[in-house]
């Protein structure tokens, strides 16, 4: 068959894409950087999955070999629908999620079925015909009801990642930089994006809509693969220590009954201790001014106070709204007073000596403490 015409383009693109996925899968699955490849298993949980999905992307070549075939283009049509919701909720659940037991009929509604259809209707396209086209008026519908009911389950689960990132954000942490999970913030919306604008292929069928959303996706393959390539190197003994931390208090909470100052068996903390944690919380808040530390985390209050992190938080949170609410309120009322004393100085002089890491924090945290007062 001769390409002619705008074909030339469309094949492009679709050869485009089909190459991308395939080199984003061959350096995902083979490159690791040190040292965090001696610790696979926590930096890169989903190393081989996400291989797989940057593999799959290049399935839609079977359009390159069959364009006179009415069955290839179907599949290239329905393929993106069918595939991103599960794709993306195995990757979240996996990724953000590796230490939690995975849910079977996730895993077989969500991954196993979609996947079985898309290698039938695959098959189709390879054989050529018109067999899928000429079933369409069934095939369409049932394709787009499936698709919308694995979408429901991807909506689930990207308000459940977001309400855990924002969770872990205001308990431990007072800056956008250190959150150990920012890349969430990147890419907890994209699969829904993504999907939206799958339909628009879906319902039109047009080959020239198809055409810029592969380059999209090869372009944003692109991005996410050097994304997640390199963990946070100058973090890995952060991220330890943090680890260990956790693990000694847990296990400090299972091996003895005998809690802090007074604190009951069952670990409840009795008003009075929560009173004097408020107290000297306040004290090192505001006399010793660690709210100026732009990379303040919850652990280092409880250091100074000498306290458990778990009291800590459960204090930051009752009498202080949250740890990250706290501290950037701190840092506003220090910004304000700076201001004042030196009328002359720019956003950024005033977010570095008001204990902001960046202009972009200290303009948000500004507009949400106009709005509160």
């Amino acid at each position: 068959m001769i390409i002619q015409g705008f074909e030339i383009y469309y094949a492009a693109a679709c050869l485009i894409m089909v190459c991308s996925s395939l080199f984003c899968a061959m350096v995902r699955y083979f490159h690791m950087c040190r040292p965090f490849d001696e610790h696979e298993e926590y930096f890169y949980p989903a190393r081989k999955l996400i291989t797989f999905v940057y593999t799959c992307f290049a399935m839609p070549a079977v359009w390159l070999f069959r364009m006179d075939s009415p069955d290839a283009w179907f599949f290239v049509q329905v393929f993106l629908v069918l595939f991103l919701p599960g794709a993306a909720i195995l990757s979240f659940r996996r990724f953000f999620f590796f230490e939690m037991s995975h849910r079977l009929p996730v895993f077989i509604f969500a991954g196993v079925l979609p996947f079985l259809f898309i290698t039938v209707l695959w098959i189709f396209a390879w054989m050529g015909g018109d067999v899928l086209y000429s079933h369409r008026g069934v095939l369409m519908p049932a394709i787009g009801v499936y698709s919308i009911f694995i979408l429901f389950e991807l909506f689930h689960v990207t308000m459940w990642l977001y309400r855990q990132v924002r969770k872990r954000n205001m308990e431990e942490y007072s800056s956008e930089d250190d959150f150990p999970v920012r890349f969430a913030g990147f890419v907890m919306f994209l699969p829904l994006f993504f999907i939206i604008v799958s339909w628009g292929l879906f319902i039109s069928g047009s080959r020239c809509y198809n055409m810029f959303l592969q380059i999209f996706i090869s372009v944003t393959n692109l991005v996410i693969l050097l994304k997640i390539l390199h963990p946070q190197r100058s973090g890995l003994r952060n991220v330890v220590e943090d680890a260990g931390q956790v693990i000694a208090e847990k296990m400090e909470d299972m091996v003895s009954p005998v809690q802090e100052d007074g604190c009951t068996d069952d670990g409840v903390i009795p008003a009075v201790v929560k009173d004097e944690l408020e107290k000297k919380i306040r004290t090192i808040l505001v006399g010793q001014k660690l709210y100026l530390n732009p990379n303040l985390k919850l652990a280092d209050i409880a250091d100074a106070v000498e306290s458990n992190r778990k009291y800590v938080s459960v204090v930051m949170n009752e009498r202080f709204g949250s740890f990250y609410a706290e501290v950037n309120r701190l840092r506003i009322e220090a910004a304000i007073r700076y201001k004042e004393r030196h009328p002359s100085a720019s956003r950024e002089e005033i977010a570095v000596n008001s204990g902001f890491s960046n202009v972009k924090t200290y303009s948000r945290n500004l507009k949400l403490y106009s709005k509160k007062i």
